[in-house]
């Protein structure tokens, strides 16, 4: 099988780097079998790109040297996409001309953008980085946008989460185009867990703020102070001189969020924040971010997390030694 690794102005060197060396893994695991991959490094160009570091990365061939590749490779540009952006349309046509022709076309984090530039993404499902995710919804609205997928295939599209992703999506490769085994093997040698589903677990959310609706942003400014207070959503249209029906609307126009949804976000990155820096029980933390029932609360949190309280501290917990208790 042919792969193109295709580098772009500011791609991550890391994303590269690994990409390289996990595929040449496999190839050694695979012997004495033919190697499963063959591998071509390639510009615009066709000559070396300045990384997001403004590092040299030397590539073996210009793109329209490529004459027929079983799978695009793309390394993501986690802490350099604004810069890359505008680039992106140059790889429209090449892009485009490798997919119509069969191949499998695979991003990594948050590369997803040069595919829907191409308008390969229009209609189908994707993922990216988290962080990314409302940015490629409101520029790309054809896009399927699933933040809370680690990794989304759609056809011959494959798209994949933020930078540690890239593991994940370098043994779907290997799994899906060699064999679950040599998958398996690397898995094992290179001290790499099985393929996860979800990122929703590492999502921290934040306040959308620069909508410019003065109003609004009183009520969010509320939300964030008392969100533990009980709460009606008309009550708090009340409050802040709205009519129901208006509220909601003009809410949801400017966060992207229903009041409601904003304020269940709020509590569950206050329970998040509790979890991780004190030992209170989960009926605490219930109580504590404005609910009372800490059954339907932790049935709120595994739907919207990924996982339960309970795993959720285990794996993210960071208490000080004066850490609150239960």
């Amino acid at each position: 099988m042919h792969i193109t690794l295709l580098l772009a102005e500011h791609s991550s060197l890391a994303s590269a780097a690994l990409a390289l060396e996990v595929l040449d893994a496999a190839n050694r695991f695979a012997l004495p079998a033919p190697a499963p991959f063959t591998l071509s490094v390639a510009s615009l160009d066709g000559q070396a790109v300045a990384n997001a570091l403004g590092r040299a990365m030397p590539v073996d061939m210009a793109l329209n040297a490529v004459e027929k590749t079983d799978l695009v490779l793309i390394p993501g540009f986690l802490f350099s996409l604004r810069e890359a952006l505008p680039t992106f349309a140059h790889y429209r046509g090449w892009l485009r001309q490798q997919h119509e022709q069969g191949a499998v076309i695979a991003s990594m984090c948050t590369a997803t953008f040069m595919l829907a530039e191409a308008g390969l993404l229009d209609g189908i499902e994707a993922t990216t980085h988290w962080a990314f995710a409302d940015l490629l919804r409101r520029r790309y609205p054809k896009v399927q946008v699933d933040e809370r997928r680690i990794l989304c295939e759609d056809g011959r599209m494959i798209s994949s989460a933020g930078a540690s992703a890239a593991m994940d999506l370098l043994l779907h490769l290997i799994r899906r185009f060699a064999s679950r085994e040599l998958a398996q093997q690397c898995s094992r040698y290179l001290l790499i867990d099985n393929v996860r589903s979800e990122q929703s677990v590492y999502i921290s959310w934040s306040m959308p703020r620069s909508h410019g609706d003065e109003a609004v942003l009183r009520v969010q400014d509320w939300m964030e102070a008392h969100f533990a207070e009980p709460c009606s959503i008309d009550d708090l249209a009340t409050r802040f001189g709205f009519g129901v029906r208006n509220f909601k609307r003009r809410f949801k126009d400017a966060t992207g969020h229903t009041p409601l949804a904003y304020l269940q976000a709020l509590r569950l990155e206050k329970a998040k924040e509790l979890l991780e820096t004190t030992r209170l029980n989960f009926e605490r933390i219930t109580s504590r971010v404005g609910y009372e029932d800490s059954n339907s609360f932790r049935r709120l949190f595994c739907q919207r997390v990924g996982i339960s309280p309970a795993v959720f501290r285990k794996r993210f917990q960071r208490m000080p030694g004066n850490a609150e208790q239960a």
